[in-house]
């Protein structure tokens, strides 16, 4: 019994020594002041250089004339210093109109204005409304003007035929396109199904 007794009272004053070198050495002051620096400039560092990156995202939004838009994304990147422009990868867009239309879009990636809501899409861009498919290697949607534009190798292929062209501007609200070649010279390409 002796013998545990004093086992027991060893260890408790290894342990108060251990606890005082811990928390009252003469070194503690200078390791405090290392991590707090490390602290510190870790933080900055972050703050000014690292941006924010987001999975699955979903913007949605509406203006005053009718319109919905519901914007999804595999990724978000949004950067400390423009935190209003999220920088998206894999992206899907559903527009819904009041008249009951409704615009699909996909591109491979896009950057969205949380403000205007308005989005530059680009890289396998396709733009889909009933049976009508729009495909390009860029396109704008101005949500703030009810405009979109697609343009670089613009392609339609619809209930109405077949076009290619260099840029298309669609109003989505009064449903009408115009059509336009980059060089005077150039002619837009289309054949009609009757």
């Amino acid at each position: 019994m002796k013998k545990n007794k004093i086992i027991q009272f060893s260890l408790v004053i290894v342990g108060i020594i251990l606890f005082f070198f811990t928390y009252y050495s003469s070194d503690k002051d200078k390791i405090v002041d290392i991590d707090k620096n490390i602290l510190v400039g870790g933080v900055s560092q972050l703050t000014k250089e690292i941006s924010n990156i987001i999975e699955n995202v979903e913007y949605v939004g509406s203006n005053n004339k009718g319109t919905f838009f519901e914007l999804n994304a595999a990724i978000a990147e949004i950067k400390y210093d423009k935190p209003n422009i999220s920088h998206l990868q894999d992206v899907f867009v559903v527009i819904k109109l009041s008249n009951l239309r409704t615009i699909h879009i996909r591109s491979d990636k896009a950057v969205f204005n949380k403000i205007s809501n308005d989005c530059e899409f680009f890289g396998n861009v396709e733009i889909t409304e009933q049976d009508n498919i729009i495909t390009s290697d860029n396109l704008d949607l101005y949500m703030s003007k009810n405009l979109i534009t697609a343009y670089n190798n613009v392609k339609y292929n619809g209930i109405k035929g077949f076009l290619i062209a260099d840029k298309v501007d669609i109003d989505i609200l009064k449903n009408e396109a115009n059509i336009f070649m980059f060089e005077k010279n150039d002619k837009v390409q289309v054949k009609y199904k009757y």
